[in-house]
């Protein structure tokens, strides 16, 4: 089995408290991997520290079996819309040509070749009719979706995204899963901090699930169980009643049907 993502004894702390805490986690090459848990459980803290932009108390983190330093240009991040300046004044266009700088080098400008890769990733997100507009006269779901676009001209192997489907409609949540789905298709790896319990057999191959501590982590068809739904969400778990549902995967509500629906 290849590895995208290795992660050993990884604690972060806040103020000497822990946020995450003795983790150990491996995540195979060309899955669409969804991370759960409830508020606080530790889910974006997880993929801030594994892309270094957060402090390891302790542990190390490895992709592609090589440190972060070492494939850094092979990784891309979506962060949550609501931690985006979203007055920035840039254009559609501009945010997607972000995703290119990596692979410019220092002080060059965009060349034809990169504007073209921005172009097929605006399409592919079907942002075409708005490659000139203003950021901040978006819409959630045209904000999300440019945002991707920018990761996808990056053309990494190993995408983190902190809840892209936050926010957005039912089509654009479509649009969404369908893209990630071919992503993984050609053997990108994508992990993805998902909240809504209820979609997660649909989404995912593998399931990643946190409550400061690693519950469970593996195929989402024999990880995703009521037992450990309970181990992760205690109390808290207010869809109880609905587990049964849920591992019978066929009751979901309408809006879930829609998604896959031609």
């Amino acid at each position: 089995m290849n590895t995208a993502l290795e992660i050993h004894d990884l604690t972060v702390a806040f103020d000497r408290k822990p946020v995450l805490w003795n983790i150990d986690l491996m995540i195979p090459q060309g899955q669409l991997v969804g991370v759960i848990g409830p508020n606080g459980a530790g889910k974006s803290t997880l993929i801030k520290a594994a892309m270094g932009i957060l402090p390891l108390s302790s542990g190390y983190v490895r992709m592609f079996d090589k440190p972060l330093e070492d494939v850094r240009e092979r990784i891309s991040y979506v962060p949550q819309r609501e931690s985006v300046d979203w007055d920035f004044p840039a254009s559609v266009l501009d945010v997607v040509l972000m995703g290119r700088y990596a692979k410019l080098g220092l002080f060059k400008r965009p060349r034809k070749a990169d504007k073209d890769v921005a172009m097929d990733c605006i399409k592919k997100v079907g942002m075409e009719g708005f490659i000139n507009r203003q950021i901040s006269q978006l819409s959630g779901g045209q904000q999300q979706r440019t945002f991707l676009a920018r990761a996808l001209a990056q053309q990494a192997d190993l995408y983190f995204m902190d809840e892209p489907f936050a926010g957005v409609d039912a089509a654009t949540e479509k649009a969404i899963v369908t893209l990630l789905r071919e992503m993984t298709d050609q053997k990108k790896t994508v992990i993805v901090v998902h909240h809504d319990l209820q979609s997660v057999s649909q989404y995912f191959d593998w399931v990643v699930m946190l409550n400061t501590r690693l519950v469970a982590a593996g195929p989402t068809d024999t990880t995703f169980t009521a037992q450990n739904l309970e181990a992760t969400y205690g109390g808290k778990l207010t869809l109880l009643t609905d587990v049964a549902d849920l591992m019978h995967r066929e009751n979901y509500p309408s809006r879930e049907e829609n998604i896959f629906k031609p």
